[in-house]
């Protein structure tokens, strides 16, 4: 315990041994520090001696774990906000916050090129955690000044919501933040919540209860096991953008689109389709019932400040 917080603490141990791991105490404690790299990867809590074959890859990997450290020391990260859209009325109605590195070197840096390692070495529930509280906080003056009714919709991955304190961390920076349980929709995968029904079964009633709502991200790419639809306070449906992606030529993709809608109608769940990018994908998903929309056709990720003049012009004036 410290303080009033409980802290969950592992070790993780690279071990280098003179002279195979190094010649001089300098190149003892890099190749140290790459095998305790090597642990980490795996998933940390544990040990490694360092061998000569864990090379350049590994060297390059480490070099990027501790850039992805350095930047949440030093506030390199942004939260960007994409849009998702009134289908019927093109009205912004919620925003998607979606993480940015802007790198001191290599400028804008886009999740695809950190994210999967920050993922293998348990940085992301960190990362997470910072873009729920800085979006609760902007987003939260929004709502103060004009917009009662914007959303937040935040991304998490299945190693945060399998944590035992997942809810109570989630609720904390809610209560720190003043931010408004039923402006927040949380978005998680079919596999997170597959991995134990059970757990999640609990977990998710427990922030429905607080007003927060559930959305299935990349929803009809993992399981599809429909009868957790049943069990579960799940209120929107995310078709995912490579359904939406090839609509317009593959009548496949077009049929999953068809089926996710109206199972969704059925069901009385709302429906998001993600990357949605031409007029004709957006008229196909709005005659479909499709209520919102997510996609560069209405604009890509923005910092928070493009955002709010957008929510501040009407919604016949939205550049599209």
């Amino acid at each position: 315990m410290l303080g009033e917080h409980e802290a969950f603490v592992g070790v993780s141990i690279g071990i280098s041994i003179f002279p195979v791991g190094g010649e001089s105490v300098d190149e003892l404690i890099k190749n140290a520090d790459t095998a305790m790299y090597h642990v980490k990867s795996r998933g940390k809590d544990g040990y490694q001696f360092f061998s000569p074959s864990m090379g350049v890859a590994d060297s390059n990997r480490i070099h990027l774990e501790r850039e992805i450290r350095k930047a949440l020391d030093h506030g390199e990260f942004k939260v960007f906000y994409q849009p998702q859209i009134n289908a019927k009325t093109n009205e912004v109605i919620g925003v998607e916050a979606l993480v940015r590195w802007e790198h001191p070197t290599r400028g804008l840096v886009f999740p695809g090129e950190f994210l999967p390692l920050a993922e293998e070495t348990r940085l992301m529930s960190d990362i997470s955690e910072w873009v729920l509280k800085t979006a609760c906080s902007e987003v939260q003056s929004w709502i103060n000044n004009g917009h009662p009714n914007i959303r937040l919709s935040v991304n998490f991955s299945a190693h945060q919501v399998e944590h035992p304190r997942f809810v109570d961390r989630l609720l904390d920076v809610l209560q720190e933040n003043n931010f408004p349980s039923e402006n927040l929709e949380i978005e998680i995968t079919e596999n997170a919540i597959m991995n134990d029904l059970e757990q999640m079964t609990k977990k998710l009633n427990r922030l429905a209860e607080h007003g927060i709502t559930i959305a299935i991200d990349d929803f009809g790419t993992g399981y599809s096991s429909l009868n957790y639809l049943r069990q579960l306070p799940i209120h929107t449906l995310k078709v995912d953008q490579s359904f939406v992606k090839d609509i317009e030529e593959t009548m496949g993709d077009a049929c999953i689109v068809n089926a996710i809608v109206n199972m969704a109608h059925g069901l009385k769940l709302n429906i998001v389709a993600e990357g949605v990018e031409t007029e004709t994908q957006l008229d196909y998903l709005r005659n479909l019932g499709c209520q919102e929309i997510q996609g560069f056709y209405f604009g890509k990720a923005e910092p928070g400040s493009h955002v709010l003049q957008r929510l501040k012009t009407l919604p016949d004036r939205i550049a599209i």
